[in-house]
């Protein structure tokens, strides 16, 4: 069965190539305490490459979560719980996996790679994974009206955005927290503040293990721009949608805690150019930023469950 899984997901020609320089992949694995780059675990490897299938069907779902008693008990509880069940119940996975739907397992299938990558229990990791799904709900949520065949990927590239930051964190804990609370505090951006002590930031760490784990080029680019400045992201696509999510969770202040007015700082101003970006009209903006939040208060509860560490 894991054979014909590991067969499942990018073609070869859409997987990103080595763009990383090596110079900074040296300088990432050194400052970090890294003797190669990370290979990614092998059951989270088998959930991302099915969730990242395009081709998946239920039956490729079933056959995985047969094997699998943890997965296949969570999937029929999320069936049972209050989002999906309709009275009726599900006793079997068949039966589950046609209630959740592929495309709502694709997502909790990511949640559950990305939660079993990093591990680690700390406050800040709280706080980056609430802000991931959060920023995956609103780039879904604002996919479904401007980008209608890209919800599936618009909420793993939302989900997986902040990937370097979660390996930064996990190998200089304290630190890391340090270097980014002091960014807060001074009103700045998170590779700005990162750059101070690292000879790079997050996105670069995060390229270089979208290149290790064979990431796609366009979650590749999501990852490596979503902090670029505009006129360096094109209209259109998967990059900008992310940017925009991700400053309009910063700016709302979604899961951010006690940051949240730091946050609110730094990422409010930038939110009207970001609607411009997407050319969304004012009168559009609000009932955007409803849906979201709407998507936020309905399904967070399941995804911070489903892929809690």
């Amino acid at each position: 069965m894991f054979k014909k899984l590991l067969n499942l997901g990018f073609k070869k020609e859409e997987q990103a190539e080595t763009r990383l320089a090596e110079g900074v992949r040296q300088s990432i694995l050194i400052s970090l305490g890294l003797k190669s780059v990370p290979i990614m675990p092998g059951a989270a490897h088998q959930a991302f490459k099915l969730a990242t299938n395009p081709n998946a069907e239920a039956r490729d779902y079933i056959d995985v979560l047969e094997v699998d008693e943890g997965l296949s008990a969570r999937v029929l509880k999320i069936a049972n719980s209050v989002f999906y069940d309709r009275g009726g119940g599900s006793r079997t996975l068949v039966e589950a996996v046609n209630v959740v739907g592929t495309s709502e397992l694709k997502n909790l299938l990511n949640a559950t790679a990305l939660a079993n990558l990093f591990p680690i229990r700390h406050p800040l990791r709280a706080q980056f994974w609430t802000h991931n799904i959060a920023t995956a709900l609103t780039a879904r949520a604002i996919s479904r009206v401007l980008f209608p065949g890209k919800t599936d990927q618009a909420f793993l590239a939302g989900l997986m955005h902040d990937v370097g930051k979660l390996l930064m964190l996990q190998q200089h804990l304290d630190n890391y927290e340090r270097v980014l609370r002091k960014g807060l505090a001074e009103g700045i951006e998170s590779p700005a503040a990162e750059v101070r002590v690292y000879p790079f930031d997050h996105t670069h760490v995060g390229q270089m293990l979208a290149e290790r784990w064979h990431f796609s080029s366009e979650l590749y680019d999501v990852i490596g721009n979503h902090h670029k400045p505009w006129t360096e992201i094109p209209r259109g696509s998967l990059t900008g949608l992310v940017k925009v999510s991700d400053i309009i969770v910063h700016a709302t202040g979604v899961g951010e805690g006690r940051d949240s007015s730091l946050y609110r700082k730094i990422y409010a101003p930038l939110l009207e150019q970001a609607w411009e970006f997407l050319e969304v009209p004012a009168k559009e903006q609000k009932r955007l930023l409803g849906d979201a939040s709407k998507e936020f208060d309905a399904e967070y509860q399941m995804y911070e469950s489903w892929g809690r560490a």
